[in-house]
């Protein structure tokens, strides 16, 4: 890694975004965060860091930006719910689509160099088969997942006008951190909030459901891997774990994990545009960037369910 650079990081205030700002700033970085706070949390800015709150979607938000520039971007701002998109399809455009545009402009225009980006699983829809690599059909069955193609085809676009761009693909990401209370965005967190509250855990859709779960810290490794790795310009790559996992066997592992075997489970109808199952391949990120999710799953779920009991007895209620 090179002497102390200044990153950019859209979505920094989110669960995700603020995991890769905090290890930026713990390994002498200085960030900047670009958030609207629509999804993200002011609680989770990292301390060190620099906020600005702006919507990436307007045009005219822009002149916030003042003199700011940067040796990077790492951008992960973006609505985060294939069911959320249903409701409001619009907003998820700008918030996918518009903001990356707007985004790549000024980045042109400040002559920063290097652009990663937070893409999704969802554009895979109903694989054809697996585990899914990034040649698969682009398939989405969601306006968020079309959203994500769509800024992947911008990001390629200004990949040939001179940035550096790395395309994440990312799968089921789990975690410290991930927002409990938002019952319409991760697997994991929904079922943990549900327990954590002592409430029936409301599964929506099909038990044989199954995902691919990475936990947050190996996707903060990925981007770190690529960031200065010449292998990855103009590269789009698969962030999983490459194993898959049922819903029914989650809900069995966060029971180990919470230490309570007896919760009531109420299954219902699924949502719009919910994937039944989808695992990644990893072997083109491994081959490059020799990355490697290190964390397995009951890990991952014991050190994310310790950290939500110490916020709840801090005070903080899912």
């Amino acid at each position: 890694m090179k002497s102390k650079r200044h990153v950019i990081v859209t979505g920094g205030a989110g669960f995700i975004g603020s995991h890769i700002a905090s290890r930026l700033l713990t390994i002498g970085h200085e960030v900047t965060i670009l958030d609207d706070l629509s999804t993200g949390r002011l609680e989770n800015l990292p301390d060190g860091a620099t906020f600005i709150k702006i919507d990436l979607s307007q045009q005219d938000a822009y002149g916030k930006l003042g003199e700011l520039s940067g040796d990077a971007v790492f951008h992960l701002a973006g609505q985060s719910s294939g069911e959320a998109s249903f409701y409001n399809p619009w907003h998820d455009f700008g918030s996918h689509v518009i903001s990356t545009f707007l985004l790549l402009k000024w980045c042109k225009r400040k002559e920063i160099g290097r652009l990663m980006y937070a893409s999704s699983m969802s554009i895979y829809g109903d694989p054809v088969y697996l585990p899914v690599d990034e040649q698969h059909p682009q398939q989405p069955k969601t306006f968020y997942g079309a959203g994500k193609i769509a800024a992947e085809a911008y990001i390629k676009l200004y990949q040939n006008l001179g940035i550096n761009t790395t395309i994440f693909r990312l799968f089921s990401v789990y975690g410290p951190g991930q927002d409990l209370g938002n019952k319409m965005q991760g697997m994991v967190s929904i079922y943990l909030s549900y327990m954590l509250s002592g409430q029936p855990v409301v599964v929506k859709g099909s038990k044989d459901r199954y995902r691919d779960f990475v936990y947050v810290e190996d996707v903060v490794q990925a981007w770190l891997s690529a960031w200065d790795a010449s292998q990855s310009y103009g590269k789009t790559y698969n962030v999983a774990s490459g194993k898959e996992t049922t819903v029914e066997h989650l809900i069995e592992v966060l029971k180990g994990s919470v230490g309570r075997q007896d919760y009531p489970i109420e299954y219902r109808e699924g949502t719009p545009g919910d994937q039944f199952g989808v695992v990644g391949d990893v072997s083109l990120i491994t081959r490059d960037l020799n990355w490697q999710p290190k964390i397995d799953l009951k890990t991952g779920l014991n050190k994310m369910v310790s950290c939500e009991k110490r916020r709840m007895e801090s005070g903080r209620v899912p």
